[in-house]
């Protein structure tokens, strides 16, 4: 066991630098409202341009703008019970 920890940290000193882990975030309200007018079909062009961008850089975001699109559809699950409101 204490090889693997020598292991480890011999990795971790080598590629220290290169081996970073980024922070799950939500976006910020000024992306979740350009989200919402995604799903909406009401961003202009260039604004979805820079947003598909951002949506590049952060694709833990997809599934929000997913339940946006689902929200506006009827068929968001319920909070509470996980289940489908249609």
């Amino acid at each position: 066991m204490r090889d693997t920890f020598q292991i480890l940290a011999k990795f971790i000193e080598r590629f220290g630098d290169e081996v970073e882990g980024r922070e799950l975030q939500e976006p910020s309200q000024d992306t979740k409202v350009k989200l919402q007018q995604l799903a909406r079909g009401t961003l202009s062009e260039p604004q979805r341009a820079e947003l598909f961008l951002q949506l590049h850089h952060n694709p833990q975001w997809l599934p929000w703008l997913a339940q946006e699109v689902k929200a506006l559809r009827g068929d968001a699950p319920d909070k509470v019970s996980g289940t489908s409101s249609a």
